[in-house]
């Protein structure tokens, strides 16, 4: 199993979870407000020099649903509006879930 993280600014929630839902995944744990860096998007740090804000995904799923969320995100990061937002996925081991 793996753990997909996706981090990407909130002004793209809709096309995230739409994504997400076309690909079939219906489990995930969300946070809202976090803050960070990217290289392409710059910060969001929530504040009035660094307004703008992430929210992140982490989905635990098999190896071949891990396939089709990183194909998604590489989709949805190849579109230029959504691109200059920010949006990332890490994928790490997951080695035991209860």
């Amino acid at each position: 199993m793996k753990m997909v993280l996706i981090v990407y600014n909130a002004a793209i929630e809709e096309e995230m979870m739409e994504a997400l839902q076309e690909i079939g995944v219906e489990n995930y744990t969300k946070w809202d407000r976090v803050l960070g860096k990217g290289p392409i998007s710059g910060p969001h740090f929530d504040s009035d020099v660094w307004p703008g804000v992430n929210s992140m995904l982490a989905i635990a799923v098999e190896d071949e649903k891990k396939d089709r969320i990183m194909a998604k995100v590489r989709e949805l990061k190849s579109k230029e509006s959504i691109a200059k937002e920010g949006i990332g996925a890490f994928v790490l081991p997951l080695e035991e879930m209860i």
